[in-house]
């Protein structure tokens, strides 16, 4: 890429650390994980949304999935690194949960902008102010990709009925119970994806297949682990 990276992310800290600053040091992903995802901004801005997704998706490498990226509350002690990374992923996870890019940047914006402009916030103001934009409770999303190292394990089955009729069973393993987020799938082989609903409990549903092969699933929308069973 033909800018500097840091230059971004630095200025980013205008907005995630001198506008919304985080009450306690154990929330830290609120400052790196934002700034982090102003480079993918920037770049979506400046070279387009496939680029972009390129530019969050080559980070997955990095990240360890050792430590939570929140820390400990009340003795100075910031979380995992993969803050940064990880953070990305996380929000760019959210993005596709929203499923409404207008409501979504509207939600960024807002924010840094209006809702927590120079203002001391945590953990909990995140989640709700999210939930709240979204329509739909993120908690239980919040706390798998940011009090647990372990990002969420789909794990899924094809099993062909007859002719071109499959059933596809799916579930979420995590940490985090009541977990719910969506999946998006392609069935015809092409990059045109549609999402279904997955949580911790096993749900089947029919599809139409042409082929086996044609069946995909999107990992550049969703951070998780994919297992087919």
């Amino acid at each position: 890429m033909d800018f500097d990276y840091i230059i971004i992310h630095e200025t980013g800290h205008e907005w995630w650390g001198n506008s919304v600053s985080c009450t306690d040091i154990a929330d830290m992903w609120i400052h790196e994980g934002f700034c982090t995802y102003t480079e993918s901004i920037y770049v979506e801005c400046m070279y387009g949304y496939e680029t972009a997704m390129r530019y969050i998706n080559a980070k997955k490498p990095s990240v360890t999935n050792k430590g939570a990226m929140v820390g400990v509350y009340g003795v100075n002690e910031e979380g995992d690194g993969d803050m940064y990374n990880k953070g990305m992923l996380f929000l760019n996870t959210l993005r596709y949960v929203y499923n409404d890019d207008d409501k979504w940047w509207a939600t960024i914006k807002g924010m840094s902008d209006t809702v927590f402009k120079m203002k001391n916030i945590g953990y909990q103001e995140v989640v709700e102010y999210f939930s709240f934009k979204a329509g739909k409770n993120l908690s239980p999303v919040f706390e798998q990709y940011l009090k647990h190292s372990d990002i969420p394990k789909l794990e899924y089955r094809l099993k062909k009925i007859k002719g071109k009729e499959y059933e596809l069973s799916t579930r979420w393993v995590t940490d985090v119970s009541n977990f719910n987020l969506p999946v998006y799938i392609s069935t015809t082989g092409k990059p045109s994806y549609s999402p279904i609903g997955v949580s911790n409990n096993w749900l089947k549903t029919n599809i139409t297949l042409q082929k086996e092969s044609d069946f995909k699933i999107n990992e550049d929308w969703t951070y998780m682990e994919v297992k087919k069973l």
